[in-house]
This record gives C-alpha cells, sequence and structure tokens, in this order.
C-alpha cells in the first residue's frame, strides 16, 4: 500500500538518498529541510500517512518538537524519528511512533513502516 509520506532533514544529502529509500518501498515522499517547512505542509492540503523526521535541525521547533506538535494536532499519524546523536526513550513516544538510529538502513525503515 503506497503511503504519502513527509520527509523532514536538514542534511540535503541525507534528504536526497532517504526519500529515495521511501521511494523504492513504494511510497510517495514530500520532502523538508526544516521543520518550519514541515508545519507548513503539515497544515496544507495534502494528507500524510507518515511523518520521518530526523531529531536535530534548524527551524523554530526540534524534531521531538514537530512529532509532539503532529501528536497534538493529529494523534492518529505514525512519526518515525531518527537521530545519530540523540536516544529517545521509548517512554516519550507514542505507540505509533518508532524511534531509529541513523544511519537508517532500508530494511530498517520498512520495519518501523510496516509495524506503525
Amino acid at each position: 500500500m503506497s503511503l504519502n509520506v513527509l520527509l523532514v532533514e536538514d542534511d540535503i544529502f541525507l534528504l536526497s538518498v532517504m526519500a529515495e529509500a521511501v521511494a523504492i518501498l513504494g511510497h510517495v515522499v514530500t520532502e523538508c529541510a526544516s521543520d518550519d517547512q514541515a508545519l507548513i505542509a503539515l497544515e496544507g492540503m495534502e494528507p500524510f500517512s507518515l511523518v520521518i523526521t530526523d531529531v536535530r535541525m534548524p527551524g523554530r521547533p526540534d524534531g521531538l518538537a514537530l512529532s509532539k506538535a503532529t501528536w497534538f494536532r493529529w494523534p492518529e499519524l505514525p512519526v518515525i524519528i531518527m537521530s545519530a546523536n540523540t536516544v529517545v526513550s521509548p517512554d516519550l513516544l507514542l505507540s505509533n511512533a518508532k524511534f531509529l538510529t541513523k544511519p537508517v538502513h532500508l530494511l530498517s525503515l520498512h520495519q518501523a513502516n510496516a509495524e506503525g
């Protein structure tokens, strides 16, 4: 089943690689390079089925704040949070959220998506 995925990553190279990986899984990807852009996209007309976000990024909120804002407004929307520098405790996540340590492998991303 194809999902409409919002991918949020400030590293442009990694954003491109991750977008390609998500597309390989058969999903439509909307790319955002900051949390500010992601909030605008979430408020837009396009409904998303999944949000994948990095933790540390420029903009007002970070990836965790973006996740919390997403859960507050759209509590059913699954979120995959990823980071190379931060570990997010499962106690801080909703049941429809997953944390992945970077570098994220395609199989891990697929499994997190399938579980969510």
